[in-house]
């Protein structure tokens, strides 16, 4: 653990923003899907936050909630809250809202036979969201790093 994050404080003293959230996500990662157990509280919301903007990046939030980041959807929110997003965490709240009473199954089978009942009335509605997230209207990677340098001494 304090091998990982003296690299982290290594990566933040050369890099910042994007760059620096990569690198770091790169070291948490792998630990993250391996032994979860390892990583702080604060380390995991690194990840979390990572995991929603590659699936978002890569195929919008049909594809986050398809995939095995939608396991962790209430657990990303509350990681966009902790680092003091309101932009992306508004978004992650109305493609929340989509969800019968915002229940969204962590159980990725589940929630996958849930996507398809919901699929006509959601996508629409999410793309509109996947459009707004890209605007990268709040620096979400200056959030995450004022964070790490805030939590993980």
């Amino acid at each position: 653990m304090i091998a990982r994050r003296e690299k982290i404080k290594k990566i933040l003293n050369n890099k910042s923003g994007e760059r620096a959230i990569f690198e770091i996500y790169q070291i948490l990662s792998p630990v993250f899907y391996t032994n979860p157990n390892n990583l702080s509280r604060y380390e995991k919301n690194i990840v979390f936050i990572e995991e929603l903007e590659n699936e978002v990046n890569n195929g919008g939030f049909n594809q986050f909630f398809f995939n095995t980041a939608g396991d962790y959807t209430f657990e990303i929110l509350k990681a966009l809250n902790e680092i003091g997003s309101l932009k992306f965490s508004g978004i992650l709240e109305k493609a929340i809202d989509v969800f019968p009473a915002r229940d969204i199954p962590e159980e990725m089978e589940l929630r996958r036979e849930v996507l398809e009942q919901i699929e006509e009335k959601a996508n629409p509605i999410w793309n509109e969201l996947d459009m707004e997230f890209y605007k990268y209207e709040e620096d979400i990677h200056k959030l995450m790093v004022d964070y790490i340098i805030e939590n993980i001494r």
